[in-house]
C-alpha cells in the first residue's frame, strides 16, 4: 500500500457507525490517504473514532472537528476542505464505500492537466427488494459517464486542492443542499474539467425508505423547478419539464419490472403537487391555486379505477405533506393526467402495480 497526498474528509450528523465503517474500509485501499478529517456537524453525541487498534495502527492520524450546532452539508464540506493541506481533497459521505482500487484509479484522472475534480458513478447497494432495485435503476448517479461531464455528485469527489481554492470553493453559497451542483458549475465556469472515471464505481450503502427517496430526489430537482418559477417561467412550462424528466425513468421502470412504477407515480405526483403549491405562493404566478385544484382533480380521476393504488398513494402523499385528493369527480378533469403519463403507464402496468403493492409497501 502506498501513501498519497490526499486528505480524506467525511462527515457525521449522528452517523457515527457509518463513519467508523468507512474509516475501517480505508485500511483495505491500495492507496492510503495521508490525512483524515471527520467533521462532526452538531451530532447529539460527539463523534469519537473508537476503532480497533489494528485499524487505527494502519491509518494516519484522524482529526475530528466538532461543530456545536448542525450547520448543514455546505458548511461541513467547506470546513473539511479548509483543513486539507495535501495536493488532493477526497470528500466522501459516510455511507459511501469504494472498491479497494478506487482512489488509485481516480488519482491519475484528477491529476490530468485542466481537470479540477474527478469522480465515478455512485450506485445504491442496499438489497434485492423492489425499492432497492428501483434505487439502483434510477438513482445511480453518473451512470455510464466517462470523460468530461457537466456535473459530479457530492457523495464522493476527488478535487485538486489548488483548483478548489482558486475558484473559491463553496464561498457565497448559503443553501444546505445543492452544493455539488454549485461547485461543479463554479469549476466549469473557471475553465476546469470535471472528469468521470469509467470502469470503477462507488457504492451507497445507507438504507432509505420510499418517502425519503422521494424527498431526497425532489429536494435537488425541485430546487431548480422552483427557481425557474421564481424567475417568472410559466407554470405550464415548468410542469412539462417535470413530466418530461420522468419519461426516461418511467420507461426504464416499465421495462425492468412494472411494479417499480409505483415509486415513479409517487415521485411524479409529489413533484407536480409541490410545484403547483409553490406556484400558488410565488409572486407573479397567476392561476397557481387553480392549477393545484385541477391537478388534484386529475390525479383523483386517474386513480379512481384503482382504489387500492389510490389508497396507498394518498397515504404516502399525506406523509409527504399533501392534502387529500377530492372525492367529488362529477366534472370532467381539467387536466388529463392519464394521457400525460400514457407513454409508460397503461391498464396492464397499473394492474401489475396493484398486484405488487404488498412488496412495494412492505
Amino acid at each position: 500500500m502506498r501513501t498519497v497526498s490526499v486528505t480524506l474528509v467525511t462527515y457525521t450528523y449522528d452517523d457515527h457507525e457509518l463513519v467508523r465503517g468507512l474509516l475501517s474500509s480505508v485500511t483495505g485501499w491500495t492507496a492510503m490517504p495521508s490525512a483524515i478529517v471527520v467533521i462532526d456537524d452538531g451530532s447529539a453525541q460527539p463523534f469519537t473514532p473508537d476503532l480497533p487498534e489494528e485499524v487505527t495502527g494502519r491509518l494516519p492520524d484522524i482529526e475530528v472537528v466538532r461543530v456545536p450546532e448542525n450547520r448543514g452539508n455546505t458548511h461541513a464540506r467547506a470546513l473539511g476542505a479548509a483543513r486539507a493541506t495535501t495536493r488532493f481533497i477526497l470528500s466522501v459521505d459516510a455511507d459511501i464505500r469504494f472498491p479497494a482500487h478506487w482512489l488509485a484509479v481516480c488519482l491519475p484522472a484528477a491529476a490530468r492537466p485542466g481537470v479540477g475534480m474527478a469522480g465515478t458513478a455512485i450506485r445504491p447497494r442496499t438489497g434485492d427488494d423492489l425499492l432497492s432495485r428501483y434505487l439502483e435503476l434510477t438513482y445511480t448517479l453518473n451512470r455510464g459517464a466517462a470523460g468530461s461531464v457537466p456535473f459530479l455528485p457530492g457523495g464522493a469527489w476527488l478535487a485538486r486542492r489548488d483548483a478548489f481554492e482558486a475558484v473559491g470553493g463553496f464561498s457565497g453559497y448559503e443553501e444546505r443542499f445543492g452544493q455539488d451542483a454549485y461547485l461543479s458549475r463554479r469549476l466549469r465556469d473557471n475553465g476546469y474539467l470535471l472528469w468521470a472515471v469509467d470502469g470503477v464505481e462507488a457504492f451507497e450503502v445507507r438504507r432509505i425508505g420510499r418517502l425519503q427517496m422521494v424527498r431526497r430526489g425532489w429536494r435537488w430537482q425541485g430546487h431548480h423547478m422552483k427557481a425557474a418559477l421564481d424567475e417568472g417561467r410559466p407554470l405550464d412550462e415548468v410542469l412539462n419539464v417535470v413530466l418530461y424528466s420522468m419519461r426516461e425513468r418511467m420507461l426504464r421502470s416499465r421495462a425492468a419490472d412494472p411494479r417499480l412504477l409505483y415509486f415513479d407515480l409517487l415521485y411524479a405526483l409529489h413533484a407536480l403537487l409541490d410545484t403547483v403549491a409553490h406556484a400558488a405562493q410565488a409572486s407573479g404566478q397567476a392561476g397557481g391555486e387553480g392549477a393545484r385544484a385541477a391537478l388534484c382533480h386529475s390525479a383523483a380521476a386517474f386513480l379512481k379505477p384503482w382504489p387500492q393504488l389510490c389508497t396507498a398513494l394518498c397515504a404516502d402523499l399525506a406523509e409527504l405533506g399533501h392534502a387529500p385528493l377530492p372525492i367529488d369527480l362529477a366534472a370532467a378533469p381539467p387536466f388529463d393526467l392519464a394521457a400525460a403519463l400514457s407513454f409508460a403507464v397503461g391498464n396492464d402496468e397499473l394492474a401489475a402495480v396493484c398486484g405488487g403493492l404488498g412488496e412495494v409497501l412492505g
